[in-house]
């Protein structure tokens, strides 16, 4: 209201003044304070008169003030689109040749240019078992990540195949540091984008893993019944009020001292969400998580 002009400010003052006096007398009439005459009722439409334009001024002003905030709003948000949009053609194009191409030759030419022997003799196959692993998981996730950017796109679609759930998930995880703390059982072949729905369920992998103060941290992944998938794991355990609190946006538990963007669980929900898929958590009362993800 700050906002509007004096001339609307003092119509709402008037108007303010003018209905105080309409009901204040009502009172007094039904009080018996004061009869009910030809001349309030003339007053009555006197002020009625009065206020119907007073009113008018400062709403049509008001709105078009609502419209102008509207239309600024939507402008900054167009204008932090265009850097999103600029942002993922990085990730599509740039980052790209870097993690498909560069680095994947230069493993090669540096496995090429060294004999089994300098190998065995530096001790190097750890080392370049870690940069192949690494690298392979690194390009996993950048497909999910350029799969999601893809969705920046007006009017993009995703694009999904049919897959079984247990392959790929069983083929994410195998390059990751925590493939033998998952349990994968025997999944569906449901039609789903592979690369972002893998992403989604690994950051649910993940988030068990992290939140977890079990000496022996484990995630389950399998289908509670025909159409719903679970995610069970052994941590502190998240309710479905945290969880819904918690899919916003940069939102992070208060005092928590696991580092993080308060991002991945609503990007996940919402490329859960892409698929047709629902969410939804419950925190176990032996301990630990269950999410289950309607995918039928």
């Amino acid at each position: 209201m700050s906002k509007l002009s004096p001339r609307s400010q003092v119509c709402i003052a008037v108007d303010g003044v003018l209905l105080t006096y309409f009901f204040f007398a009502k009172v007094l009439i039904a009080l018996d304070f004061i009869g009910h005459t030809a001349a309030t009722e003339a007053a009555d439409f006197l002020i009625m008169v009065a206020i119907f334009p007073l009113t008018r001024t400062f709403v049509k002003e008001y709105i078009d003030l609502r419209e102008q905030e509207h239309n600024e709003v939507l402008a900054d948000i167009q204008g932090k689109n265009a850097y999103l949009e600029h942002a993922a053609k990085i990730l599509r194009h740039d980052m790209h040749s870097g993690i498909n191409t560069y680095i994947p030759r230069g493993i090669s030419s540096l496995e090429r240019r060294l004999s089994p022997e300098i190998i065995k003799e530096l001790k190097l196959e750890a080392p370049l078992k870690m940069l192949r692993e690494g690298l392979t998981h690194t390009q996993k996730v950048y497909w999910g990540v350029y799969e999601f950017t893809n969705l920046v796109k007006q009017g993009a679609k995703l694009n999904m195949e049919e897959h079984n759930l247990s392959s790929i998930l069983e083929s994410y995880l195998s390059s990751t540091a925590y493939k033998d703390q998952v349990v994968i059982d025997r999944l569906p072949t449901v039609m789903v984008n592979e690369p972002l729905f893998c992403t989604a369920i690994d950051n649910l992998i993940r988030n068990g893993l992290k939140y977890n103060d079990s000496e022996f941290k484990m995630v389950a992944v399998s289908m509670l019944d025909d159409t719903t998938l679970g995610i069970i794991d052994n941590g502190r355990g998240m309710s479905q009020e945290d969880f819904e609190k918690y899919s916003k946006p940069y939102t992070r538990k208060e005092g928590q001292k696991e580092k993080g963007t308060g991002l991945g669980l609503s990007i996940c929900i919402a490329i859960l969400r892409e698929h047709g898929f629902a969410i939804t958590c419950q925190k176990q009362e032996e301990g630990g998580t269950l999410m289950r993800i309607k995918i039928r």
